[in-house]
């Protein structure tokens, strides 16, 4: 019985054959820049659906079924699409036809996250893009072409893909989202303990219900430091006091890009969205 390495390193020589010019990486993955086929793959339900949708972002989340890492990123990821509702992304998990699609996608339904499944049987896209761990996020830009590959991290898994999906979707430059990615700590003294007054005062002034200098000082918080989820919450919760929602769902945005857990980000958002 063949090996599942030998299975994926003979459907990679048969996807290059039938397209012509991928780029078949099986000890490491794809190149940035590789062009992407937009394959179709088979669905739980027994149809087929193209893997790449015409949207200027396209995730696709490599995952394994029973595995708690992959669990662990769904539930990251699931998290990490409310900061971007309603803009050009669009998400999809993919397992490989020799998992258990049904188990697979217990586990989407579990994590919270909202990814139609597909099934790579014959691992043909696993061999193009040389996936050999789970769970990994495939970022594509509007180009077609492979712009971020992101294994699960044990820390600000949701903020590395967010800052990946923002660069892919123009919003921010590559000097921004390298900062994104390596953030540097604020030291104890000086901008960082500013921060920290900042918020506590502007939290003091939004209890208050003095909201125009409550922003201010939340706003000179993010100026010393812009790292903080519970600044931008407390920006998004200021702004929604003052019947600004669609500022505050920004804001919330922010958060949530920088903590997926942020419950008074999603409870802000929830709230602005039943004002409507």
């Amino acid at each position: 019985m063949k090996s599942a390495r030998c299975r994926r390193l003979a459907a990679v020589a048969a996807f290059a054959a039938s397209v012509g010019a991928l780029h078949p990486a099986t000890a490491a993955h794809a190149e940035i820049g590789t062009l992407v086929p937009n394959v179709e793959l088979a669905t739980p339900e027994g149809g087929r659906a193209r893997v790449l949708h015409d949207a200027r972002a396209n995730v696709i989340v490599f995952v394994r079924p029973d595995q708690e890492r992959s669990a662990t990123g769904l539930r990251q990821l699931g998290a990490c699409q409310a900061g971007f509702a309603g803009k050009s992304v669009h998400w999809v998990a993919v397992v490989s036809g020799s998992a258990s699609a049904a188990r697979a996608g217990a586990m989407i339904d579990e994590s919270g996250a909202t990814m139609r499944l597909l099934v790579d049987n014959g691992d043909l896209l696993y061999g193009s893009l040389g996936i050999a761990v789970h769970p990994v996020a495939v970022i594509v830009g509007g180009d077609g072409r492979l712009a971020a590959f992101e294994p699960i991290r044990s820390v600000n898994y949701c903020a590395v893909v967010a800052a990946r999906i923002r660069r892919a979707l123009g919003e921010i430059s590559d000097a921004q989202m390298e900062a994104e990615l390596a953030p540097q700590k604020p030291a104890e003294g000086g901008d960082g303990q500013a921060a920290r007054r900042y918020r506590a005062l502007a939290e003091a002034l939004f209890r208050a219900k003095n909201y125009p200098k409550a922003l201010d000082n939340a706003r000179l918080s993010l100026d010393r430091d812009p790292a903080p989820a519970a600044t931008h919450a407390l920006v998004g919760k200021i702004l929604a006091a003052s019947g600004d929602c669609s500022e505050a769902v920004a804001a919330f945005r922010r958060a949530l890009e920088r903590d997926p857990l942020d419950a008074a980000a999603k409870s802000g958002i929830e709230a602005c969205a039943s004002a409507r």
